[in-house]
């Protein structure tokens, strides 16, 4: 694979990691006469899909070139390893697996691979993705798919790529439509403007979206994805809902992600000063809450918001007074029960 082919699974590759979330996990694995992780720091596991992990992949992928002869099936029992290793040990969101094939052609089906690794329960599924306009191996590359309740995509040109990768999410979702779990979601903090009468000021975001499915008895059963409804909110907006009466006089109030990111929090200063405007920092929503409440070192804190655990916990932490002079320690005492 090389020239336009290599250029449009690079891009396929770079889409399917735009659809990723922080709720997914992810790893990339290169094939040629041997396997090779595209980072070696996160070989044989599944790393969080996080802003920096994915835009990290996305700059190994640019550096990857061709070398030696492409030699699936190796690559796909590493793949169904690390799944299978995953699933075993409870890690990762325990929601569906998959694997996202790109190839240029598959001369044979692996069947030995499948049946040694995924049948019959076939627990993870296989898309493939066939790059360029040669069709000789298309009948392998369909059979791996459709045996693998998966979705087999040809993609011959780079305008096709976005179409075509975007196909993975209708499969998915049609276990949600027929058992009408319409999940919604929060998501990340994010930095955007908000227009008012005279002026616009830049803002910690949130948005809330869920999905919206045909409801017709006719098209029911093919879990048809009508597209998503969702509404952006001022982070500043939520924390108004606080029971700020109940903090006391150095009590403060934070909200996190259900991945223990900071979405709101006094310590939280996502903006510095260029000249005479204010710009967002780098990686300022991926702060951890264990970041600022150091204090928690054992994240029993953290732990607790995340599991969405309810009650109380107590914990001491270092918070500065008279514009840091001094630096007392409090005793807190968090109730969780408002969190997102």
């Amino acid at each position: 694979m090389k020239g336009l082919k290599m250029t449009i699974a690079k891009h396929t590759i770079n889409t399917i990691l735009d659809t990723l979330g922080e709720n997914d996990f992810v790893n990339v694995i290169a094939y040629t006469d041997y396997v090779r992780y595209v980072e070696p720091c996160f070989r044989g596991t599944l790393v969080q899909a996080d802003l920096d992990n994915r835009e990290h992949f996305k700059v190994l992928v640019e550096e990857l070139h061709v070398k030696g002869e492409a030699k699936i099936k190796p690559a796909m029992k590493e793949a169904f390893k690390i799944l299978n290793e995953a699933r075993a040990n409870g890690q990762g969101s325990m929601c569906n697996q998959a694997i996202m094939l790109i190839t240029d052609g598959a001369m044979e089906d692996f069947e030995s691979v499948f049946e040694e690794f995924n049948w019959p329960e076939r627990r993870v599924r296989v898309f493939t993705y066939l790059i360029g306009r040669e069709m000789t191996f298309a009948q392998n590359t369909k059979w791996i798919a459709c045996n693998n309740k998966g979705y087999y995509t040809h993609i011959s040109t780079l305008a096709d790529v976005q179409e075509n990768v975007m196909e993975y999410l209708h499969v998915l979702s049609r276990p949600m439509v027929i058992n009408h779990d319409h999940d919604i979601i929060w998501t990340e903090a994010y930095m955007d403007t908000l227009f008012t009468t005279k002026a616009q000021s830049l803002l910690l975001m949130t948005s809330v979206a869920m999905p919206v499915f045909s409801k017709k008895k006719e098209t029911l059963s093919h879990g048809i994805l009508l597209g998503v409804v969702g509404s952006d909110i001022p982070l500043m907006e939520v924390m108004k809902l606080a029971p700020r009466y109940m903090l006391g006089a150095h009590g403060y109030a934070f909200l996190i992600t259900n991945n223990g990111y900071i979405l709101a929090h006094p310590d939280l200063r996502p903006l510095y000063k260029d000249g005479k405007k204010l710009k967002p920092k780098p990686n300022y929503n991926s702060v951890d809450l264990s970041e600022v409440e150091w204090e928690d070192t054992d994240e029993m804190l953290r732990t607790a918001m995340v599991k969405g655990e309810t009650g109380s916990i107590s914990l001491n932490i270092r918070a500065s007074v008279d514009k840091g002079v001094r630096n007392p320690s409090l005793h807190v005492v968090l109730i969780n029960d408002f969190f997102l």
